[in-house]
């Protein structure tokens, strides 16, 4: 990820240098929670209930670090995730605790897109229910999510149950499900929908499938970008359940497999999603029956789980675009109406985006990113904001150095050194004056 900016910032490397423009700015706000309940429903050899898959996922920069204890150089995060299935009565048919952990060598960012999940298996009588999933950490921090399903055998109760998502197929033995339920993250190129149809109701036809955008998450995206559906493949075989076992875990992979066997009362539609032009927001898969124009409607979403939140705030997100921005760009863009400011920052990133071809602009999030980032950790008593000072102009054009040597003796002023021993190949030398102000006073070639 170090390494994704360098051809923008070789470009800007005149205007680099330059000392950070004052600003007096407030950072941009935070985003919500960001769990996601996972459910999909397939029938059973019962006519009156559906084998289920459960589980939930959530970010793990929503989660709380802490160093773990006797590991040098390792963060763990201990949480409880509490799954409730209650009918329209509301008694509680189905209940599950996981008491998990989440293990990493560096302290994950606060807006890192990285998941954890969990799943679990379970069969149900058919009817309406309504799903919770509730995550609690250290007896405090709780993340809520909360939906309603609908179990049956009508199509439309059916397929819309049982959409899920899968990055590849396998239909020799399996189809192993992404963790998602119905949302899709940003930045997915391509993605396979399925979901289970009855053969009464698609007979012999050759199924259409369609997606439609009913609605964008954020204004700075224009245009008629959508998710584009190729042409479906249908498969004759189907998601028949052997008795109550068809649903594997796959326990290292956190996921669940459909096996397959032919059947004559389902059918599984199968549709390829190029998502490389989708944008968040809400959608719509429409599964058409051309000869009887019967239409099954199936609701899924693309969400963006770690989005560049400077980007909410157009005149902070200016102000630490400084170190890339040319000056007269930079003026244009400082004399934009506040209203257009944040679509023509999203038109700059384009131009320099270096996989066009996508809406995920990843130079852009990346240079957000670390700007976040650098926001927290080189910040002073002096400085409150570190985005904005010489270490975190360097750090949001570099990325993270290589390695640091610090030398703060008492008596004469405090140094320290950043040695970037990638591609950059450059030291840098901060020399830290009496009021803990970092300046740079030194750039030199490895």
């Amino acid at each position: 990820m170090n390494m994704l900016l360098v051809p923008i910032l070789l470009l800007s490397i005149g205007v680099a240098w330059s000392q950070p423009r004052q600003r007096s700015l407030q950072p941009a706000m935070f985003p919500a929670s960001n769990v996601v309940g996972i459910f999909h429903a397939f029938p059973s050899q019962s006519l009156d209930s559906s084998q289920c898959i459960i589980g939930y996922r959530v970010v793990i920069g929503d989660l709380l670090f802490r160093q773990r204890g006797g590991a040098v150089g390792e963060f763990v995060a201990y949480y409880t995730a509490t799954i409730e299935l209650r009918d329209t009565l509301g008694v509680v048919r189905y209940a599950r605790v996981f008491r998990d952990s989440v293990i990493r060598r560096t302290l994950p960012d606060r807006f890192s897109p990285d998941a954890t999940a969990n799943l679990d298996t379970v069969t149900l009588a058919n009817g309406t229910y309504t799903v919770s999933v509730d995550i609690m950490q250290e007896q405090r921090q709780r993340m809520l999510w909360q939906s309603s399903v609908a179990l049956g055998s009508t199509p439309a109760l059916l397929a819309s149950a049982s959409l899920a998502f899968a990055s590849t197929l396998e239909h020799d033995a399996r189809i192993c499900l992404e963790p998602w339920g119905g949302v899709i993250p940003f930045g997915t190129r391509w993605v396979w929908a399925l979901c289970a149809v009855p053969r009464s109701w698609s007979g012999r036809d050759e199924l259409t499938v369609q997606a439609r955008l009913v609605h964008q998450y954020y204004p700075f995206y224009r245009g008629e970008d959508t998710v584009v559906v190729t042409p479906p493949a249908t498969d004759d075989r189907s998601i028949f359940v052997r008795p109550v076992g068809v649903i594997e875990p796959d326990v290292q992979q956190r996921r669940a497999c459909l096996a397959l066997l032919p059947s004559s009362q389902l059918r599984l539609v199968e549709a390829l999603l190029d998502l490389r032009r989708a944008i968040p927001g809400d959608y719509v898969l429409d599964v058409i029956r051309p000869t009887t124009r019967d239409t099954l409607h199936l609701s899924f979403r693309i969400q963006w789980f770690a989005p560049p939140v400077q980007l909410f705030q157009s005149r902070y997100a200016l102000a630490v675009m400084q170190y890339v921005l040319p000056d007269d760009e930079y003026r244009t863009l400082a004399d934009t109406p506040d209203s257009d400011r944040v679509a023509a920052i999203i038109r700059w990133w384009q131009s320099q985006d270096p996989t066009p071809a996508t809406r995920y602009n990843e130079a852009m999030v990346e240079y957000f990113r670390r700007a976040l980032q650098a926001r927290s950790s080189y910040a002073t008593a002096t400085e409150s904001d570190g985005a904005l000072t010489e270490r975190g102009k360097i750090f949001i054009l570099f990325g993270a150095p290589s390695r640091v040597e610090t030398d703060l003796e008492p008596g004469r002023p405090g140094v320290e050194i950043w040695y970037y021993t990638n591609a950059v190949r450059k030291r840098f030398t901060f020399e830290v004056g009496q009021q803990g102000r970092y300046r740079l006073r030194k750039i030199e070639s490895l």
